[in-house]
């Protein structure tokens, strides 16, 4: 059965069952009931169905049974019967860490992206908040959600009690934190107390990635040649071979850490990187001593060698694309945005802290390919969906939002450079990726109901 709108309310009185406006039992099909059970994300209630004549399509919860189910606010919810149950919701928990709420004020460095996030929830008729491993009772089975309401015209945070959600979004915001003790024993004991669906439940790092998707007949045709912990015999191979290497930490971000090699004959070993945020050039007789002097002996194992791609330029500088891609309430992968990163002066990397520019991808693929722009955005967005396809059916979890860095080189060909399975959204700061930005958080919520079954 479909979801239905309807308007929770609570009731001062107490009655000994939840009430239903005779509307929404027929529509539920639950109107010669006398009992149901009735669920909030893992809480669940048996308790007596009392009709009221009048309402639309509304619920009033008595003190009594609003307290044992944990119900936050009222509002408009969906509402579904499901074989002997009404389910309300979805209760959807965003989890993170490092933040806390002091009076009506979410202290955090990401407060602002934590309230652009919740902003999604108008009009979307759920329960969407915030929480970490540290708000978690796991004797009651509930957390303390941080949410954003709306209050005389006002939008400020709250903390109100909730029952374990329907679906958890993994925003932890870093590695070391994924790897703390509190949140891995977080995960243990929900996969272990309750059947809620989480997702994006780990960062990628580039060489799992790359190693899965091995023999996969079409990721393998945009996937550059990539080693792990490379020998110097191995690099100057590929030099041969491409012209340029990339070295990449196994588990960076933010481009640090990358170099950039090549070979000119007669005059040796040329690297590239960025230090204290000046671009640097140096040149080596050979390449032992640059590996030696630029990679820490303990750091190299984990380091990749990749084939250099000759990305297409715009102005004379290097370019690739950040391509958001996202799942839908039809579990389906989309593009919500595109946006085209151009390398700053002799940087190694498009990052915009090196010195890049972000701009609109349809913006940079009409100014570089012309009447070949709508063909190429087509094809970028194509390759997006099915890489992430192929990711997705290799690593075989719940994922709802992937970021590519993907590039075009001389000859037309699409290469994957890497996949975030929690990207950052810096791109959309950009004017012209405004409504993307919107496309993005909404499809957040579209998965979010889809895992929940409230479609």
């Amino acid at each position: 059965m479909e979801s239905k709108r309807s308007r929770v309310q609570f009731l001062k009185k107490d009655y000994p069952g939840i009430v239903i406006s005779h509307t929404l039992c027929r529509e539920l099909g639950i109107e010669n009931r006398k009992q149901v059970y009735v669920q909030l994300g893992q809480r669940k209630v048996l308790t007596r169905l009392l009709k009221a004549k009048q309402g639309e399509r509304d619920i009033w919860f008595p003190p009594t049974l609003r307290k044992e189910l944990v119900v936050p606010f009222s509002g408009q919810m969906h509402v579904k019967f499901e074989g002997d149950t009404i389910r309300i919701g979805p209760l959807v928990g965003i989890l993170t860490t490092g933040v806390s709420l002091v009076g009506n004020r979410l202290v955090s460095q990401r407060a602002s992206f934590f309230r652009h996030l919740l902003s999604a929830q108008r009009g979307a008729g759920m329960y969407y908040f915030l929480f970490t491993p540290g708000s978690v009772d796991w004797e009651t089975k509930t957390a303390r959600g941080y949410f954003l309401v709306e209050t005389n015209n006002r939008v400020h945070w709250q903390q109100a009690p909730v029952p374990f959600p329907d679906v958890i979004y993994n925003r932890i915001p870093n590695r070391s934190s994924e790897q703390s003790r509190s949140v891995k024993l977080f995960k243990e004991k929900m996969n272990a107390l309750s059947n809620c669906s989480m997702f994006n439940p780990t960062f990628f790092n580039k060489w799992s990635i790359h190693q899965r998707l091995q023999g996969h007949l079409f990721a393998t045709k945009h996937m550059p040649e990539t080693h792990i912990a490379p020998t110097v015999s191995r690099i100057e191979n590929m030099l041969q071979k491409y012209g340029m290497v990339y070295l990449k930490p196994g588990s960076g971000s933010l481009g640090l850490g990358i170099i950039k090699i090549f070979y000119r004959p007669g005059n040796g070993f040329f690297c590239r990187y960025n230090q204290k945020g000046q671009n640097v050039v140096r040149r080596y007789r050979t390449l032992a001593p640059l590996l030696q002097e630029r990679i820490p002996r303990s750091r190299f194992g984990s380091y990749l060698a990749q084939q250099g791609i000759r990305l297409i330029k715009y102005n004379g500088r290097p370019l690739d694309f950040r391509v958001h891609a996202h799942k839908n309430s039809k579990n389906e992968w989309v593009v919500a945005a595109i946006a085209a990163k151009i390398a700053g002066q002799g940087s190694v990397t498009t990052h915009v802290r090196t010195g890049g520019t972000v701009i609109s991808g349809e913006d940079l693929l009409q100014r570089v390919f012309q009447h070949r722009a709508k063909e190429m955005e087509a094809a970028l967005k194509d390759t997006a969906v099915r890489l992430a396809e192929a990711i997705e059916s290799r690593v075989q979890q719940n994922i709802g939002e992937l970021g590519f860095d993907l590039g075009i080189d001389e000859t037309g060909h699409i290469w994957m450079f890497e996949a975030n399975s929690r990207p950052g959204r810096s791109v959309f700061r950009h004017d012209g990726l405004r409504e993307a930005d919107k496309k993005s958080i909404n499809l957040i919520v579209d998965y979010s109901r889809y895992l929940a079954n409230f479609n």
